[in-house]
């Protein structure tokens, strides 16, 4: 089955998505950014007053406020819906790094980008 993932410029497409005014509105206090690194692949995204503003497929020499780790494996599981994302940190299938304090103020807004991704990964499959 064919992910969101296996696309090349999936970070990118994220980027566009996350456009929503309840995601705007849960990143709108935050000036950071954070990477999600996928197996041995890393989307880094740079948040700004409720919009991403830029997105590379590494974390700059400045680094990411946080990180969202994991294999391949627990990342498809997340992007498919099979696992949520609070599901795959509670059995540490995907773990945070960095920020933690950042990581948890901002939990709503990655629960609001990983459901974007979903939806994503549900086009993929229409």
């Amino acid at each position: 089955m064919t992910s969101i993932l296996d696309t090349q410029d999936w970070p990118q497409e994220l980027a566009n998505a996350a456009s929503s005014d309840e995601f705007r509105r849960s990143a709108t206090e935050f000036d950071g950014s954070l990477a999600l690194e996928v197996g041995s692949d890393t989307a880094w995204f740079k948040i700004y007053r409720g919009h991403v503003i830029d997105t590379e497929p590494y974390v700059p020499s400045f680094g990411a406020t946080f990180r969202v780790i994991g294999d391949d494996k627990a990342w498809r599981r997340v992007a498919s819906g099979d696992q949520s994302l609070s599901g795959a940190i509670h059995t540490g299938s995907l773990k945070t790094a960095g920020n933690k304090l950042e990581a948890n103020r901002m939990r709503e807004m990655l629960e609001l980008l990983i459901r974007t991704l979903q939806d994503l990964d549900e086009a993929i499959d229409d």
